[in-house]
């Protein structure tokens, strides 16, 4: 491979801004551009070293501080020099042309990760959680998708291929040399295993959306009929008069969001115009972008007032995840209140005004939206590629299952094809098989640094 350079750090002035050279030369170009006072092996492996840094006429314009990590003890696999220097715009915009001048040559968004894949140095869960890491939002984020980056979900999927494999083997002796009967409590250990297969499988998908939410954050729709308390309730979650209530119905003809986060996860609420029929073209308009608001969301508020009655049609508002808000507590005696937990169990009492019931609503959420904490022992597949992967293989594990449960004679040779295919959408999640087309998909998302 040639030697490729970037910088490592974010655009902009700062105190440092680091350099990163990967490749072959890497040792050789800092030496054309760098001089430093010592006499020997100037750039040990994991040593920092000060140098002056020379433009290409011989004159000092910059003193660094060099770190080299030795192949393959590196994050690439490959020599890698690291360039610590003042954070100026202008002199990193140097440092980076006098290293292609001198023999690199710019990196591409994801290369150096890309490069640590191909040298074996990371699987490709753990190079998208790079990626993920990076972009997280928040802590939870930060911290689900660095034990992705350290192997959590990589070691489930490498248990899973172990088992698998373990089943062929039996599955196709029994095929090729067995001559006798078949070999005892193959059908129902296979079974047994393939069980819990699918069981770690289902658990890994479970936790999906939810670590979507953490990433990209959540969606979360206040919906009901006009003068129920939507906007007051937008206003109580996020702390400020984000939304204009008035006593009047209909005050909300456009959506209006607010950011807030509920244990860890971004949540963008959004307040929408009430949902009734009216012959009114405007507020008609905002009926229907509520719909659209209430089809993309991650899960609804679904709200009706204490003062009024409660209909099926005010709570059938979404076919995802919803939660059913009574608002104006405030306005009900503790009797009221105490009727209304018993005809709606799962209801959240509130009132906005007070913040009655708030901390509650909050909980529920969480629990609606299959939020978890990242400090739990769930380990979740992290991107959709995961996700559609892991839902094939499952498909096979559930394909085996049917075959071995076939009355009569098992389907052993149609089981075998089955966990070869498994197998196969194994070894494509890990990034065992994966198309060069596949792998600049998903290292293109990248930085340019990493």
């Amino acid at each position: 491979m040639d030697t490729i350079v970037a910088v490592a750090t974010p655009h902009g002035f700062g105190g440092i801004s680091v350099v990163r050279i990967s490749g072959p030369d890497s040792k050789n170009i800092i030496r054309k551009i760098s001089l430093t006072d010592k006499k020997k092996d100037r750039f040990k492996h994991q040593a920092v070293t000060l140098v002056k840094l020379f433009d290409g006429d011989g004159i000092p314009f910059e003193e660094g501080i060099i770190t080299f990590f030795k192949k393959p003890h590196s994050y690439t696999g490959e020599d890698v020099i690291e360039i610590s220097c003042h954070g100026n715009p202008s002199v990193i915009s140097r440092v980076v042309s006098l290293c292609c001048v001198t023999g690199a040559r710019p990196a591409d968004p994801g290369e150096f990760t890309k490069r640590a894949f191909l040298n074996g140095k990371i699987d490709l869960i753990q190079a998208e959680a790079v990626a993920s890491l990076i972009h997280a939002k928040t802590e939870e984020g930060a911290s689900l998708n660095f034990k992705m980056l350290h192997g959590e979900l990589s070691k489930k999927m490498k248990a899973i291929k172990k088992e698998i494999k373990g089943l062929l083997a039996r599955i196709e002796f029994e095929l090729d040399i067995s001559e006798e009967d078949l070999q005892p409590d193959l059908v129902s250990g296979s079974l047994s295993a393939l069980k819990n297969i699918q069981t770690t499988i289902k658990s890994a998908l479970e936790g999906h959306s939810s670590v979507r939410m953490l990433n990209e954050g959540a969606n979360v729709v206040i919906c009901g009929a006009p003068n129920v308390g939507k906007s007051t309730l937008l206003n109580c979650l996020s702390g400020i008069d984000r939304a204009i209530t008035g006593p009047e119905a209909g005050t909300t003809r456009d959506t209006v969001r607010a950011s807030i986060s509920i244990g860890g996860t971004p949540v963008t609420l959004i307040d929408t115009a009430g949902l009734r029929v009216s012959k009114n073209k405007i507020e008609k308009e905002g009926v229907i972008r509520t719909k659209k608001e209430i089809n993309r969301s991650d899960c609804v508020l679904a709200l009706t007032p204490a003062d009024e009655p409660i209909k099926k049609k005010h709570l059938n508002v979404s076919s995802g995840p919803t939660v059913h808000v009574i608002t104006k507590a405030d306005l009900c005696s503790k009797k009221k209140i105490c009727d209304f937990k018993n005809r709606f169990p799962g209801a959240c009492i509130i009132s906005a005004k007070t913040s009655f019931g708030i901390p509650a609503l909050l909980k529920a959420l969480q629990k609606h939206m299959g939020l978890f904490s990242s400090l739990s022992p769930l380990v979740p597949v992290a991107t959709g590629r995961q996700s559609a992967i892991l839902k094939k293989t499952d498909r096979c594990v559930q394909k085996s299952m049917r075959l071995l449960s076939f009355k009569g004679d098992p389907q052993l040779e149609l089981v075998s094809l089955e966990l070869r295919d498994a197998l196969e959408q194994i070894d494509i999640v890990l990034g065992k098989t994966s198309t060069d087309e596949i792998l600049d998909s998903i290292f293109s998302s990248f930085c340019v640094g990493k």
